[in-house]
């Protein structure tokens, strides 16, 4: 069932958004490619208003912020106060001109609009895509850009699908899978329906790439990795309310990532596949 505004809300302010914080510096090594990708995409210039969607901890928005220079920086906004909490921290820490709301990108109202607005995995999650996508293109000033990355189907991202894997014969009902579109990791899956869904919210010039490669997984040993992939997905949860000791499915995991590991420096690595996307505000 997917999660309503509300829900997601709850979400990231509960177990979730503490496991993310605990975790944030080897999620933000795994999904660094991605950051480069949507940082090279925009072509930030100095001096511009950059707002970042979905920021989490902050590493693309602080990352922004180093390019835009200090006269404005970078805001970055997210509904977790865990992740926002540690978002500030790095930023003070690292005197980086990058500030942090906790507020829903859906209904966001900026005093200032932005040059450009970014985003790594953070907008996939709206229960109503077209018009949390018209309220961010208010957001922008005329002409401004949007660049974010957001994944590509559960079928070609072998790392996060690997878990499933391994959790479905001990299932005794498998998980149905939500409808094509709704809120979640892969919510925008399907290269059409971005389109649509940022042309009916008034975008321009939309641009749709491909990132497809491999990512290298957190963890010095199979174990590690077999655990912060069973651990920050939602076969967790999954098993744990299947009575499953969650154990056996790390040890099925660990059977393929032994088949991913590299010989030479015992690292894991998985494809990856992301849709880096574009538009212009009118």
């Amino acid at each position: 069932m997917p999660m309503s505004n509300e829900d997601q809300i709850a979400y990231w302010n509960g177990q979730t958004g503490q496991k993310w914080v605990r975790d944030a510096d080897r999620l933000d090594a795994l999904l660094r490619p991605f950051s480069d990708a949507v940082l090279e995409t925009v072509s930030l210039v100095e001096g511009e208003r950059v707002l970042d969607i979905g920021c989490g901890a902050g590493a693309l928005t602080i990352a922004a912020a180093s390019q835009a220079g200090a006269k404005h920086g970078a805001i970055g906004i997210d509904v977790s106060k865990p992740l926002l909490s540690l978002a500030e921290h790095r930023a003070i820490s690292l005197s980086a001109p990058a500030s942090f709301k906790e507020v829903d990108a859906a209904d966001y109202q900026s005093d200032h609009p932005a040059d450009a607005l970014i985003s790594r995995f953070g907008v996939m999650f709206f229960a109503d895509p077209v018009a949390a996508f018209a309220n961010l293109r208010g957001n922008v000033r005329p002409g401004g850009r949007m660049t974010f990355a957001c994944w590509q189907s559960l079928a070609e991202n072998d790392w996060a699908r690997a878990p499933l894997d391994a959790a479905l014969p001990l299932l005794s009902v498998p998980p149905q899978p939500s409808p094509p579109g709704s809120p979640g990791p892969f919510a925008f899956a399907d290269q059409d329906l971005i389109g649509s869904i940022l042309r009916n919210s008034s975008w321009n010039d939309i641009d749709i790439q491909a990132w497809n490669g491999p990512v290298t997984l957190p963890g010095d040993t199979l174990q590690e990795v077999a655990g912060f992939m069973v651990e920050l997905g939602p076969v967790a949860r999954l098993v744990k309310e299947a009575g499953i000791d969650l154990s056996r499915v790390e040890d099925a995991l660990i059977d393929n990532l032994s088949n991913h590991r590299d010989s030479r420096n015992g690292r894991v690595t998985m494809p990856a596949a992301a849709w880096i996307v574009s538009a212009k505000a009118p």
